[in-house]
C-alpha cells in the first residue's frame, strides 16, 4: 500500500472510531485517488447498490436500486462515492445522537458532539477524508456539524437541487446540501447539481452585510460572541458595508410555523417512505426506531395530537408565506447577506444528551443549536457556514452568511471574495495513531 493509501486507511479507521462511517465500498473508487472527486454521501441519500438506511433500523437492510438525481449528476461529472456517512437517526436531530450506529463524536474532542444531523460527514471531512460531502439540510443539518467540526457547510435555496432519492422529513424544508474543507469543491458541485452553465451576476462594488444587534442574538458563549465581533471588525476593514438589522419579526414567524410544519410533514413523509422501501407500515414499525427521542417525536407526529390539521393549515397557508415575505423585504433594501453565528456555542459534551449548557444555563439542545439555522431553512434561503477559527481549547467556531432566495451563486461568490475570517480557516483534526 502506498503512503497515501496508508494515511487514508488510518484516517478511515479514525473516522470509524468516531462512529462517522456507515459503510465503505472500495468498488466505488479509492479514497486516496486524485483522478476523480471523492464524494462522501449521507446515508439517507440513494447511491445505487449501497445501503440506504437513514441511520435507523427502521430501514435496516434497504439498498438503493438507483442513484439519487444529484448523485447521478455528480457521477456523470466524474465523481465517485466510496463512503456512506452516519447521521442523527432519521436526520431528526441536531446532536448526531444515534442509538443504532453509535453517537457521532467530534474529531477535535471525542468527548463532544459532532452535531447533526450530518455529523458523520462533518467528522470525516475534518479528518481529511474525501473532497466533498453530499448531505441533507432540513433545519441546519449541513451547517451545524460544519461549524462544530471546523469545515464549510452550504444549504442551497429549497428546490435548487433535485429532491428524488432522499429519505426525507419535511418537503417544505428539505434540501440536499454540501460540505467540504474549502469552497472550491462546493462551487464545483453546486454548479453540477443545479445544472448551471454560467455564473449569475454577483454583487457589484462593496457588498452590504446586515448585522443583528448583539442583544437580538441571545445568549452566546463568550468565545463565539468574541469571534462574531471580531468577524464584523475584519469585514469592515476589508471594505464591507455593515448595517444593523432587526430579525425579531422573522424569528417570531419561524417560531410560529417552523415546528408545526416540520412535525406534521415528517409523519406523512415517513408514512410514505417506510412502506415503499420496507413493505411495512409506519405505525406498526415505530418500535424499530432505536432512539427514544426520535421514536417519541415520530409517534407524536403520527398520532396527529401534536399538530392538528387546522394548526398545520394556518402555519403553511398564512405564517409561512409571511416569513418568506419578511425575508424578501429585508433583502429588498440593498442587503446582500445577513451575518450570524452558525451555532451559539462550541461543540457541547456528548454526556449532556438532549440538554446543553450555554453561559451556565442548561437548555434544550435542539432549539439552542438550531437557533440561527431554523428561520432561513423554513424560508428556503441559501446559507453557508464558514469556519473562523477556534476557542482557547481548540474547538471550532463557525459564522453563517444567509442570502436572498435564488441568489445561491452570488452568495457563494461573496463567500469566496471575503478574505480574513473566511479564508483557509477549516480546522483539520489530527487523530492519534495507534
Amino acid at each position: 500500500m502506498s503512503r497515501a493509501g496508508e494515511d487514508t486507511a488510518w484516517r478511515l479507521a479514525a473516522a470509524r472510531g468516531l462512529n462517522a462511517i456507515a459503510a465503505h465500498d472500495a468498488r466505488e473508487g479509492a479514497l486516496s485517488q486524485e483522478s476523480a472527486p471523492v464524494v462522501l454521501v449521507k446515508d439517507n441519500i440513494a447511491v445505487r447498490g449501497q445501503s440506504w438506511t437513514a441511520g435507523s433500523p427502521l430501514f435496516a437492510g434497504c439498498r438503493a436500486d438507483r442513484d439519487a438525481g444529484a448523485v447521478q449528476r455528480l457521477r456523470e461529472a466524474g465523481a465517485c462515492f466510496p463512503v456512506r456517512t452516519t447521521l442523527h437517526e432519521l436526520a431528526f436531530g441536531v446532536t448526531g445522537a444515534n442509538a443504532w450506529s453509535g453517537d457521532i463524536a467530534n474529531p477535535h474532542d471525542p468527548g463532544r458532539i459532532a452535531g447533526g444531523s450530518s455529523g458523520g460527514a462533518g467528522a470525516a471531512l475534518a479528518l481529511g477524508l474525501g473532497d466533498l460531502a453530499l448531505v441533507t439540510d432540513t433545519g441546519g443539518s449541513a451547517r451545524i456539524p460544519a461549524a462544530l467540526c471546523g469545515v464549510i457547510g452550504f444549504r442551497p435555496s429549497t428546490g435548487r437541487y433535485p429532491g428524488d432519492g432522499l429519505i426525507g422529513l419535511s418537503p417544505s424544508r428539505d434540501t440536499l446540501g454540501l460540505m467540504a474543507r474549502s469552497l472550491a469543491p462546493i462551487l464545483w458541485a453546486d454548479a453540477v447539481i443545479a445544472g448551471e452553465a454560467k455564473e449569475e451576476p454577483g454583487f457589484p462594488g462593496s457588498p452590504t452585510i446586515a448585522i443583528p444587534a448583539p442583544e437580538a442574538l441571545g445568549s452566546l458563549e463568550p468565545a463565539v460572541g468574541a469571534a462574531f465581533a471580531r468577524t464584523v471588525t475584519v469585514l469592515e476593514a476589508l471594505g464591507v458595508r455593515t448595517v444593523p438589522c432587526d430579525l425579531s419579526r422573522i424569528t417570531a414567524l419561524d417560531e410560529a410555523c417552523g415546528f408545526p410544519i416540520a412535525l406534521f410533514e415528517t409523519a406523512r413523509s415517513l408514512a410514505a417512505s417506510v412502506p415503499a422501501l420496507t413493505g411495512r407500515d409506519l405505525a406498526s414499525s415505530l418500535g424499530r426506531i432505536a432512539g427514544a427521542d426520535v421514536r417519541e417525536l415520530v409517534s407524536s407526529a403520527l398520532s396527529g395530537e401534536a399538530v392538528p390539521q387546522a394548526v398545520y393549515d394556518e402555519a403553511i397557508g398564512t405564517t409561512w408565506p409571511a416569513l418568506r415575505g419578511a425575508f424578501a423585504e429585508l433583502f429588498a433594501h440593498g442587503i446582500d447577506a445577513v451575518l450570524q453565528p452558525t451555532v451559539p456555542m462550541v461543540a457541547p459534551a456528548r454526556a449532556g444528551g438532549e440538554t446543553v449548557t450555554v453561559c451556565g444555563e442548561a437548555v434544550p439542545a435542539f432549539p439552542t443549536l438550531s437557533r440561527f439555522t431554523r428561520p432561513d431553512s423554513m424560508a428556503g434561503l441559501p446559507a453557508i457556514s464558514l469556519p473562523v477559527g477556534c476557542d482557547d481549547a481548540g474547538l471550532p467556531i463557525g459564522m453563517m452568511l444567509t442570502g436572498a432566495r435564488g441568489r445561491d451563486r452570488a452568495l457563494l461568490q461573496l463567500a469566496a471574495r471575503l478574505a480574513g475570517p473566511f479564508r483557509d480557516k477549516a480546522t483539520r483534526a489530527v487523530p492519534r495513531r495507534g
